[in-house]
């Protein structure tokens, strides 16, 4: 019979053939018998046992691909990151290269061997299946072996024992048999309770007489118990053994009727095969050794057997979670375990063995330390013998080594004075846990951090997780001796991340593609230094930003004047801003620091223009006393008045204070406060107007205060020479203003508009900006009479001031409303050339009837102490003005000869008050527009 292929061949078959013949038995030719042969044929169909298909643990092929791939970039990613940082040289770079390329490489060798097997697929999966079937085959012989072998044990003393000759000679002769044979065939009479108990308290008394009379107890066994027939002596944490006596004499030996551990893990009651050999080996040391024999013997077995039982505990934490992580080595009665086998360092690990005992003492379970390669003696590792736990022994020993860890990276971190504040490092310690024991270090006001050492790796992790701790992480894991700078690192990368995300928010703007030449940084800034940060706040002058350093010593802020070159920026300037205060980056941090910015960068540049122009300055402590988280204040520039101007109207200080940031697009307030020698009591009664609201006067002290809202790093010395000129400009024109008793309508520093009339329509306005006379401006409303003589008055004010402008404005203002009426007073249907008012002077008009011939001026003449308006005809002989291709008009001879109420006659004009002229001029008017032209000459005959 033939077993078939389980993997469907046909099934084969076997045919028996049975044949019978009979043969024929007789004589002869004619006696022929013959028996017809049956032939049966019988087929078995036999097929093999059906194979169990094997797929628990298959993992497709591409995603062992994907996966490979996918570890395979990320393992790329990690190295391209970890060999950009400044601090890893060119061999460790081509070092880690090289590793990356070798392992990646090993990987993908095995992925092309599954590959190569993936093509026969099917048969390796058969052969699998096969090699399962044969191994469960195998367990299954075994099986019955190990079954026959304790059937064998079992029934080895079940068998008959031999015949006894001699009982049975004994009773055919005698009839009885002998009385030690019936006790030993004929089992005795049961014991009733009460006899069972008067033996147990007869053996009590008899062990109690011998334990305290005859015995010499050890001093382990000293602590004991009689009850139940059995002295019950106990060794703490280890074992309980019951001894008994066989005889009443004291010589006679004692007796182990049980052994018990006390310890846990253990076994109770010990496995009868134990027990047996405990039993054998103990009655024979208490027959040769007594008590103190027995003790020896069972501490030792016990310590061994905790021993065993670390041992196996900790194999079984090879099985789970601390696969590869641990190496187990047993040397005679000394168990070893490596701990942290993967760790780049020195290797440590623990012994666990029996101490000898000193004195008195017992030998005991130890444990000794090797931590980084060097025994621990003054160190005790605790060990619980009650409870063995071999991972809780693992744990404890982590833990402490944990500590060290922790507690030597905290004392190296304090070396810096980055981290030698008090409460920025606090060490937490579990004495059992290494999950529970970290270092956390404050890197931010808002961030903080984690060092953990992982207990089954060894290796360092960042707690709370992220992509920058992650590569921190990876240094400190590859560079174990340089832990402490991947975390100052760390520290500082989060200060950048802190101080670019808050400076973001608050409207700064960081400039990462600042390129500076290193020789400059370190020509501006501490040797030191490890990371900068440029930003500038929006609507900063673009030459001015700030600059945050970091170095070992901590952190410091530079405000720093950069100038573009051709290829990059270059550093012209760096100053230290002060601080004194808390220096945690918080957003009231970020605020007063660009306060101090601001004042710093503003004063700075003035200073500096100041000294360029050889003025005189200095700085003093500011006077206000104000709160700044900074700790510092903010000082004050004082300048000598006379050195900035040429003027005397002032005292000779000036102070510049800085008065805080205005808005929000980076611009500051500066605020210079100066005295004028003389009170200003002409501005007492002056509106200044509310938009010039940085400028402000008291008039009886004659202080005054200029505001500026400009961007920081702009000067304010040119404004400021502006904005001086223009005060003295407005004291005198306010002064000039009220003079004539003029009612100013608006005064401020740049503009005064003033009312040079009882109308208060007729109103002028003088704008000025400083220093040159040629900026003054005089503004009048469109419909005003003096549009006639605005530029000959722009002129005067250039040339002669504001008095000669406002007497020329009263004194003018009569004659120029008569021209006015005369001009509305002309027909309609009248020309162009009919009359044009022409302006020789601002104190000479003209009137020229151009289609008549005839003129007419007005001009302003001192007389008896004041002034009048001298009308009259410049064509007329006398006058000795040359007024070619015009005539005398005759008709205004007549008026020449009149007299009236604010007149008087000349004979060739008119002396006219300013009452009067507007009158004067229309009667002159109206005769030249009605006198006829006049007549051309007739021509004489020739003769």
């Amino acid at each position: 019979m033939t077993q078939a292929d389980s993997r469907g061949a046909p099934p084969r078959t076997i045919n028996h053939t049975n044949s019978m013949a009979n043969s024929t038995t007789g004589g002869g030719d004619d006696a022929t018998a013959s028996m017809a042969v049956t032939k049966k044929r019988t087929e078995i169909e036999v097929r093999a046992p059906k194979l169990h298909k094997i797929t628990q643990g298959f993992v497709p092929l591409q995603q062992l691909v994907n996966r490979l791939v996918q570890d395979s970039y990320n393992e790329l990613q990690a190295m391209v990151e970890s060999i950009s940082s400044a601090g890893m040289s060119s061999e460790d770079k081509k070092a880690r290269i090289l590793n990356y390329a070798a392992n990646t490489r090993k990987q993908f060798i095995k992925l092309l061997v599954l590959t190569m097997w993936a093509n026969d697929a099917a048969a390796v999966s058969d052969v699998i299946d096969l090699k399962v079937w044969l191994d469960e085959q195998y367990r299954t012989y075994d099986s019955v072996v190990a079954v026959l072998m304790e059937v064998r044990k079992v029934t080895g003393r079940a068998r008959i024992p031999n015949p006894d000759l001699e009982t049975a000679v004994d009773i055919l002769s005698t009839g009885e048999p002998m009385t030690d044979v019936m006790k030993r065939y004929v089992p005795p009479p049961e014991l009733s309770s009460a006899e069972i108990l008067k033996i147990l308290r007869n053996i009590n008394a008899q062990l109690a007489v011998r334990l305290g009379l005859h015995e010499k107890l050890p001093s382990h066994f000293r602590n004991y118990t009689i009850g139940s027939g059995r002295a019950t002596f106990t060794a703490p944490d280890e074992f309980e053994v019951d001894l008994s006596i066989g005889d009443e004499s004291p010589e006679s030996q004692l007796y182990v009727i049980d052994v018990r551990p006390l310890f846990e893990p253990s076994i109770r009651p010990l496995p009868p095969i134990v027990f047996r050999e405990l039993e054998a080996r103990g009655n024979q040391i208490l027959s040769q050794n007594g008590l103190d024999g027995i003790y020896d013997f069972l501490h030792d077995f016990f310590l061994t057997s905790k021993i065993t039982t670390l041992m196996r505990q900790a194999h079984e934490m090879l099985g789970g979670r601390w696969t590869e992580n641990l190496k187990i080595q047993q040397v005679k009665r000394t168990l070893v375990i490596q701990y942290w086998p993967h760790k780049p360092a020195e290797k440590s690990w623990i012994e666990v063995g029996v101490k000898r005992g000193l004195g008195q003492k017992p030998s005991r379970l130890g444990v000794r330390w090797m931590r980084d390669n060097v025994e621990m003696k003054d160190v005790e590792v605790p060990l619980d013998v009650a409870a063995l736990s071999a991972e809780t022994l693992m744990k404890t020993v982590i833990a402490m080594h944990t500590k060290h860890i922790l507690a030597t990276l905290r004392d190296r971190l304090a070396q810096s004075a980055l981290l030698a504040v008090p409460g920025i490092m606090t060490l937490e310690i579990h004495p059992t846990d290494s999950f529970d024991s970290y270092l956390k270090i404050q890197l931010t006001p808002s961030r903080e951090c984690k060092v953990l050492v992982e207990p089954i790796t060894g290796r360092f992790a960042l707690r709370p997780p992220s992509e920058k701790a992650a590569r921190v992480e990876y240094d400190m894991n590859g560079k174990p001796f340089n832990v402490h700078e991947a975390l100052l690192r760390f520290k500082f990368i989060a200060m950048q991340d802190e101080v670019e995300h808050r400076a973001r928010s608050m409207g700064w703007e960081i400039l990462k593609s600042l390129n500076i030449r290193p020789e400059e940084l370190k020509h501006n800034f501490p040797s030191n230094s490890r990371y900068m940060l440029y930003m500038r706040r929006k609507g900063w002058h673009k030459n001015w930003i700030i600059t945050f350093v970091q170095q070992d010593s901590g952190e410091s802020w530079w405000a720093t004047e950069i100038v573009e070159k051709p290829t990059q920026w270059s550093i012209s300037t760096a100053v230290r801003i002060p601080s004194k205060g808390d220096t945690n980056v918080t957003y009231r941090f970020m605020e007063s620091l660009e306060k101090m910015a601001a004042a710093l960068i503003s004063h700075f540049v003035n200073s500096r223009e100041l000294e360029q122009q050889n003025i005189q300055h200095r700085f003093l402590p500011s006077k206000v006393i104000g709160t700044n988280p900074l700790g510092t204040q903010i000082p004050e520039l004082y300048v000598r008045f006379s050195s900035l101007i040429t003027a005397s109207w002032g005292i000779d200080v000036l102070r510049i204070s800085f008065q805080g940031l205005a808005t929000q697009d980076g611009h500051c307030t500066l605020v210079v406060t100066g005295r004028t020698k003389q009170p200003m009591t002409q501005l007492n009664s002056t509106n200044i107007a509310a938009e010039e609201s940085d400028v402000s006067f008291h008039p009886q002290s004659g202080s005054y205060a200029v505001r500026f809202v400009i961007p920081v790093g702009e000067l304010v010395i040119p404004l400021l020479v502006e904005k001086l000129h223009r005060i003295e400009k407005l004291i005198q024109f306010v002064t000039i203003i009220r003079q004539f008793n003029l009612n100013c309508l608006h005064v401020s520093l740049g503009r005064v508009v003033f009312q040079y009339s009882d109308d208060p329509e007729l109103s002028a306005e003088i704008s000025f900006t400083g220093e040159d006379a040629r900026e003054m401006k005089l503004i009048l409303p469109k419909d005003s009479p003096h549009i006639r003589i605005q530029q000959q008055l722009q002129y005067s004010l250039i040339d002669l001031g504001l008095e000669i402008v406002i007497k020329a404005l009263r004194g003018t203002l009569p004659v120029l409303i008569a021209m006015d009426a005369i001009e509305a007073s002309l027909p309609p249907t009248a020309q162009a050339d009919d009359l044009h008012i022409t302006v020789r002077d601002i104190h000479w008009f003209r009137l020229d009837y151009q289609n008549k011939k005839y003129v007419l001026d007005a001009r302003l003449h001192p007389r008896r102490g004041t002034v009048y308006w001298r009308i009259n005809d410049p064509a007329a002989p006398g006058n000795g003005v040359a007024v070619p291709d015009r005539v005398v008009c005759e008709d205004l001879k007549r008026l020449w000869q009149e007299e009236g109420d604010g007149w008087e006659a000349l004979k060739t004009g008119l002396a006219v008050e300013d009452r009067a002229v507007k009158d004067v001029l229309m009667r002159c008017h109206e005769v030249i527009w009605k006198a006829p032209p006049p007549q051309p000459p007739q021509m004489q005959p020739q003769r």
